[in-house]
């Protein structure tokens, strides 16, 4: 088990740094994803830019969270991921219920239409971090085999990956 907490914990730090990172790549469409929010909600726009680079600071610090194991310290990664992930999936909910139009700059480029696929996305990460949360209350030993450790960054890589590159794969299947 300390092998899956682990690949847990890589995985979901990779994807929020990649966010973060891909974020600050094109801070132009994270603050137009912002400004399109806020007109949603009828508040102004000119708390977009804060709004941004409160949000690629926070994922770049929930990122660097989870890459401390919880045999060190509380899992407060797996926690703040876990509030993150959820907040995130309640918003493209709420975005696909309603067609509120917002683009999804999510991993940097602003691409997709925040809507059903991104609440599918989301809700595969928000359970993985809810899991990662459950499993750190009983699994507290650390992982030391190397090929486990090796096969928990392969399946963490996967994990970034895939979610880094879904709106991609999403565009190719539909496609099909």
């Amino acid at each position: 088990m300390p092998y899956l907490l682990l690949s847990i914990q890589l995985g979901l730090a990779g994807v929020f740094l990649v966010s973060s990172v891909a974020k600050l790549r094109s801070p132009a469409d994270t603050v137009q994803m912002w400004a399109d929010l806020l007109t949603a909600v009828r508040l102004s726009v000119a708390w977009s830019r804060w709004g941004a680079w409160a949000l690629i600071a926070a994922e770049a610090m929930v990122g660097v969270l989870l890459l401390v194991p919880v045999w060190w310290l509380p899992p407060v990664g797996l926690w703040a991921a876990t509030a993150m992930m959820a907040a995130f999936t309640g918003l493209a909910a709420v975005s696909a219920r309603t067609g509120m139009d917002i683009r999804c700059a999510c991993f940097g480029r602003a691409t997709a239409r925040l809507g059903l696929r991104h609440v599918w996305r989301n809700l595969a990460l928000l359970l993985l971090a809810l899991t990662g949360t459950v499993l750190s209350l009983w699994e507290v030993s650390p992982a030391v085999a190397p090929g486990g450790i090796a096969v928990a960054l392969l399946a963490s890589g996967l994990i970034a990956v895939l979610a880094a590159f879904y709106d991609d794969i999403v565009d190719l299947v539909v496609e099909m």
